[in-house]
């Protein structure tokens, strides 16, 4: 069993500090050295326990239906304790390995929370999801939530101040209260967490939208928030197992706040398009922070798939890219070439492609650097390849044994690893 035994308000109220303990059966998912906590830049003290262990909660419990054993906590808010029940059947559509373990969470007291709402916020990393829907909810001025330890490690505090001074100077969003929270999210379990699931993800696949919904909690209290909005990673054309749906999302509640999946029934590129659209309308710039590259020494590093992927998009909607957080130039085409050449790794990514294909199809006007003939016969030949690519089989046994060979290295040599990143850094 994994049982919680007291809840800790220190850092003048800032912090939360969980003490719980578990037994030797399980205690190989968990890390003695990393004890879970959550922090937040406003005083959270006056936050009730109920709503207080959350955070730790929504961690523990996708870990306890997956593993098999039982959680006990001595009170936890009704409405969040009979959400569980709908988030672990969500679960089981896509996991039906949960089914037959034995896991129940065991409630002392559940109390019934009523706390008074005026406001709203969202989960904001700054990229093509969140700004899609910040934009969406321009007018509710939603409070910004950036989340420190999910994207950004911890020990990275250089991109974490980026992050920071990125969101203070920009001005699209000047007028947004922010709020900036830090957890070890991603540290206090070990790596037999991820073994888990058959083919590794467990962040992506199970974790992250109930963990950074899980944060808002104590501030919900605090502020008063009715709606915490999380954007969509994907639409319904993308049938793959994933931590952060609407069914997921949506079910998930406590006190007076609820949980809402926004943008689901947008493409990614649509998103772009629709940041673009608001952009040229106001007259303005924004700068999407769509990468967290270990590389990256700037708003983006320009170079990962992901940042290509976003580039080759406000292209085609006749835009400059330096105009959205990027800095590049006509040779993005032959950067992208390259990228293709390595293969495409996921049925997500292939997806965003096969969009990005699309859109070629439909635009007869694109943005130019310098040489409009040149620039559209890359664009042609682009095209070409990503079309070949698509038709390719995605992943197989190769894929997976790789990954998880990779998974264990840097599990087993973290130095090691981190050393070969900063030889990368200095390379570039």
């Amino acid at each position: 069993m994994f049982k919680v035994n007291n809840i800790r308000f220190t850092d003048s109220g800032k912090r939360i500090d969980y003490d719980y303990t578990y037994d030797k059966a399980i205690s190989r998912f968990f890390d003695k050295k990393e004890i879970f906590y959550s922090s937040y830049n406003i005083d959270v003290s006056n936050v009730p326990n109920s709503i207080a262990v959350i955070p730790l909660l929504v961690n523990i419990m996708p870990i306890s239906w997956f593993a098999g054993f039982d959680v006990f906590v001595d009170e936890l808010d009704k409405e969040f304790l009979q959400s569980l029940e709908q988030i672990k059947k969500e679960f089981v559509k896509n996991h039906p390995e949960i089914k037959p373990q034995e896991s129940k969470l065991i409630v002392n007291n559940e109390i019934k929370n009523v706390y008074e709402v005026n406001q709203v916020a969202m989960l904001f990393s700054g990229g093509v999801d969140a700004y899609t829907t910040f934009f969406r909810h321009y007018d509710k001025k939603p409070h910004l939530i950036t989340i420190h330890g999910a994207d950004v490690e911890i020990e990275d505090i250089e991109q974490w101040q980026r992050v920071i001074q990125i969101n203070k100077e920009e001005p699209v969003i000047k007028n947004n209260k922010k709020h900036y929270v830090e957890s070890n999210i991603r540290r206090f379990y070990t790596h037999q967490v991820d073994l888990l699931l058959p083919n590794l993800g467990w962040w992506g696949k199970v974790q992250h939208g109930l963990s950074l919904n899980g944060l808002v909690a104590p501030l919900s209290y605090v502020e008063g928030y009715q709606e915490n909005y999380i954007a969509s990673s994907y639409t319904d054309n993308i049938k793959i197992a994933w931590g952060s749906t609407p069914e997921i999302d949506n079910s998930i509640k406590w006190g007076n706040t609820r949980v809402i999946h926004d943008g689901y029934e947008l493409k990614r590129q649509d998103k772009i398009d629709f940041i673009v659209d608001f952009i040229r309308e106001s007259k303005g710039f924004v700068n999407l922070r769509v990468c967290y590259s270990l590389l990256n020494k700037s708003v983006n590093c320009g170079k990962c798939e992901k940042c290509l992927r976003t580039i080759i998009a406000i292209i085609l909607n006749n835009e400059s890219p330096n105009r959205f957080g990027f800095e590049t130039d006509e040779r993005v085409y032959n950067q992208i070439i390259k990228i293709f050449e390595k293969g495409i790794e996921s049925k997500g990514t292939k997806y965003f492609w096969w969009e990005i294909s699309e859109k070629i199809k439909n635009t007869s006007s694109i943005y130019i650097f310098k040489d409009e003939k040149k620039e559209k016969e890359k664009l042609r030949e682009l095209n070409s390849i990503i079309t070949q690519k698509l038709t390719e089989v995605i992943g197989g046994k190769k894929r997976e044994f790789v990954s998880r060979l990779k998974f264990r290295l840097r599990r087993k040599f973290p130095k090691t690893f981190n050393y070969y990143l900063k030889f990368r850094q200095r390379k570039i």
